[in-house]
């Protein structure tokens, strides 16, 4: 599965995806989010993509990891499917550009629970001396299209940590599948299905 991660400059660590274009809002909205101190209840994602596209609960997902320095593989490494809304349906959201669909996410309760849990794990390994690496990055999984074919995925990603914030555009739209190698691409691709409603 291929991760398009958007989040970047946060404390546990600066994730900056090649393919994708930071904006200068995201970087200063970044600069100040702690994702081991946020509420991840309180926590918000969109996800900009062509109107062709349809997303539905577990599309998209959040992914956070911890690699302890000099450790092969990473002591965290959990993944958090993102409920889905269409953002008309939801007030407060970005507005699209044209031939765009923009989704909101956010984690269900059950999820948010098992956050906090890690986070309060990553927390323990710092205090313990166990200096690493960590990541938080939002992720697009899959979903289904109404084109005939798709070649083009312009993808960009927004942000919202706080209940009374706006959300904030983290990432510009860029054509995620060009950035791709051919063998990378067909993986990714494979997770799209054709729609069976065209609405």
């Amino acid at each position: 599965m291929l991760r398009i991660r958007s989040l970047l400059l946060v404390p546990l660590g600066v994730l900056l995806s090649g393919c994708l274009s930071v904006t200068p809002r995201g970087l200063v909205e970044m600069a100040g989010f702690d994702p081991l101190q946020m509420n991840p209840a309180e926590l918000g994602a969109g996800l900009g993509v062509p109107d062709s596209i349809r997303l539905v609960d577990g599309d998209a997902m959040i992914a956070m990891s911890y690699l302890v320095r000099g450790e092969p593989a990473p002591r965290v490494n959990e993944m958090f499917l993102l409920e889905l809304s269409d953002s008309t349906e939801v007030a407060g959201t970005p507005l699209p550009v044209e031939g765009e669909r923009i989704y909101v996410g956010r984690l269900s309760r059950l999820d948010a629970i098992r956050m906090k849990d890690v986070q309060a794990r990553i927390l323990r390994y710092r205090s313990e001396g166990l200096a690493g690496q960590g990541s938080f990055s939002v992720s697009l999984r899959g979903g289904c299209t109404t084109a005939p074919l798709l070649t083009r995925l312009p993808f960009r990603t927004f942000v919202k940590t706080r209940p009374d914030a706006a959300y904030v555009e983290t990432t510009r739209r860029t054509d995620f599948l060009a950035s791709l190698p051919r063998s990378q691409r067909e993986v990714f691709l494979a997770e799209f299905r054709t729609c069976s409603q065209p609405g």
